[in-house]
């Protein structure tokens, strides 16, 4: 026994191996289990004791200049600051742009219950204002390696699902798929349809080819403007913009795929008296189709970015909307769920393309026998 599972695990680093897809799946669920792990691990919450500042009337930039209780000193820019301290007293300097100061001591106790909350007030010889500066002592429950403003807890991805139902999430992403599959129907067709003209038509391909070829290497993201005075900023806009930035990509491809049709299988159809009409339908459409529906599936990877593009121009639906505003709102937790919610929309188109690609091209997959 000990033998045999010795020579798999040595099958499973060997270069070209074949390994079952029973294997592969269970060390894909193995990897999902110790992927969680860590993310759990590394954000489980740890308390620890925080100094909060906000100043009123002063001047920002502003500066802290700080005595730790093992006398060490710090600076910090900002106003709002925020740190993890320990017990014991820290004696602090506020300096405002104009140079005005508050000094003060604070004492960090070893338990706090709910916070502390001080204040000091000084007057501003520069700008006659008086300045107060408030501090809250409290209790933060950070991540134990990882800040939870870095990277969320589990917990907290799965709890943001429940005011990601009061947002609508089922509205918006049904919104955002309607778009995807708008845009790569538009896509799809212009594509074969162009692609047929330029790759067969020699006419067509010097006159387009080399412009299609360069159109792939413009930034779609710097041509959102254009699209806007085009379309206006609304769905039909969204749907143009992500059916252009998936047929600058597909149309060369369709060309690629009709020039690598075998001469073989042509010189057998023009032997048999195929017309022009019956080579196309027969040979060049079946081949052309039965490859660039595997790019097809490599291609909704990437229109999903810029589904996400063109829904962040205007923030009025849509998944990236939502992104957007749990961005903005510092809701890092609401942006892991929705993009879990596109990973797993992801894998099911996935699925769905290499199911299809077996229903319309069963030759693909077919065992031919020995």
């Amino acid at each position: 026994m000990r033998k045999i599972f010795n020579e798999k695990m040595k099958k499973l680093f060997q270069l070209g191996a074949s390994v079952p897809q029973k294997t592969l799946l269970a060390i894909e669920i193995l990897g999902l289990i110790f992927f969680l792990l860590v993310w759990f691990v590394i954000t489980f919450p740890v308390e620890n004791t925080a100094i909060q500042f906000s100043s009123n009337n002063a001047k920002l930039p502003s500066t802290y200049k700080w005595k730790l209780p093992d006398n060490s000193l710090q600076n910090f820019n900002g106003d709002n600051v925020l740190i993890n301290a320990k017990t014991g007293n820290y004696e602090f300097t506020f300096i405002d742009s104009c140079g005005c100061e508050i000094k003060a001591t604070l004492n960090v106790p070893n338990k706090i219950s709910d916070k502390i909350s001080k204040t000091f007030e000084t007057q501003c010889k520069k700008s006659k204002q008086n300045i107060t500066l408030s501090v809250d002592i409290l209790t933060n429950k950070d991540g134990w390696l990882v800040s939870k403003g870095t990277l969320p807890t589990p917990q907290s991805v799965i709890i943001s699902y429940g005011d990601l139902m009061k947002d609508f999430v089922i509205w918006e992403t049904g919104y955002s798929l309607i778009l995807n599959i708008l845009g790569y129907l538009e896509a799809i067709l212009f594509s074969i349809i162009l692609g047929f003209l330029i790759g067969l038509i020699p006419f067509f391909r010097g006159l387009l080819s080399r412009y299609v070829n360069a159109i792939r290497f413009i930034p779609l993201t710097a041509v959102t403007g254009i699209f806007i005075a085009w379309f206006s900023i609304y769905t039909n806009m969204k749907v143009q913009f992500l059916a252009f930035g998936i047929f600058v990509y597909l149309l060369p491809v369709v060309v690629q795929r009709i020039d690598e049709i075998e001469k073989v299988y042509l010189q057998t159809a023009y032997t048999l008296g195929a017309t022009k009409w019956q080579t196309i339908k027969d040979i060049y459409f079946p081949y052309v189709t039965s490859k660039i529906i595997d790019d097809i599936r490599v291609l909704t990877a990437i229109s999903w970015t810029y589904v996400i593009i063109a829904e962040m121009l205007n923030q009025t639906g849509g998944i990236g909307a939502l992104i957007y505003l749990a961005g903005r709102q510092s809701r890092i937790d609401k942006v892991f769920a929705l993009l879990l919610i596109i990973i797993v929309i992801g894998i099911l188109q996935d699925k769905f393309f290499s199911w299809l690609d077996k229903i319309l091209f069963p030759h693909k997959t077919r065992k031919t026998a020995k």
